[in-house]
C-alpha cells in the first residue's frame, strides 16, 4: 500500500514538474500576442539602438546583469545562436546595473550582438522582474513568447522556431 502511495505521488509530481517547467517560460501572459513595448539600450561601442528599428526582422531581447550568476552562463549559448541565425536580431538589455558593472561584464563575457544599458522604455513594461528573462518578438513586433532563466541550445531553438522567419 505505501508503496503504491509513492508511485502515485511520485506521479503527480514529475507530472506537476513537467506542467511548470512548460509554463514557466510564459512570464508575462499580458504581453503575447501584443505589439511589444518601446525599449532602446544604448550600446557600449555604438549608437542607441531601439527594437522598434529592428521591425521587419524577429528579435531577441535578452534581459541581463553584470551581478547575475545564470546571466554569465547562457552567453555562450545566445552568442552562438546570434551568430549561426543571421536573419534574427539580437538584443542585451541590462536591467539593474550600473555602465561600469556593463562594461566589467562586457569585457568578461563578448557578445556576438548589440548590448547595453536600457535608456528608454523599460523591463517593467515586459514584465520583467529579475534577470535573465528572454523575450522572443516576431517580424511584426508581436511578441511570441518569453522564457525566464538561463537558456540552453535547445530551448533557445525551440523558441526561435516560433519566430524564425
Amino acid at each position: 500500500m505505501i508503496s503504491f502511495g509513492a508511485i502515485v505521488l511520485g506521479t503527480v509530481l514529475v507530472v506537476s514538474l513537467a506542467w511548470g517547467l512548460q509554463h514557466a517560460a510564459m512570464t508575462s501572459p499580458r504581453l503575447l500576442g501584443q505589439a511589444a513595448p518601446e525599449l532602446a539600450i544604448q550600446q557600449l561601442d555604438g549608437p542607441k539602438l531601439g527594437i522598434q528599428q529592428l521591425r521587419g526582422k524577429p528579435v531577441v531581447v535578452n534581459f541581463w546583469a553584470s551581478w547575475c550568476g545564470p546571466c554569465a552562463q547562457e552567453v555562450p549559448v545566445l552568442s552562438e545562436a546570434s551568430s549561426s541565425h543571421p536573419n534574427i536580431a539580437f538584443v542585451g538589455a541590462a536591467m539593474q546595473d550600473t555602465n561600469a558593472g556593463v562594461q566589467i561584464f562586457e569585457q568578461q563575457h563578448k557578445h556576438a550582438y548589440p548590448v547595453g544599458p536600457i535608456v528608454s522604455g523599460s523591463y517593467q513594461a515586459f514584465g520583467v522582474v529579475g534577470p535573465p528573462v528572454t523575450v522572443f518578438i516576431n517580424s511584426d513586433g508581436v511578441v511570441a513568447a518569453s522564457f525566464t532563466g538561463p537558456l540552453d541550445a535547445s530551448t533557445l531553438d525551440h523558441y526561435l522556431g516560433l519566430i524564425a522567419a
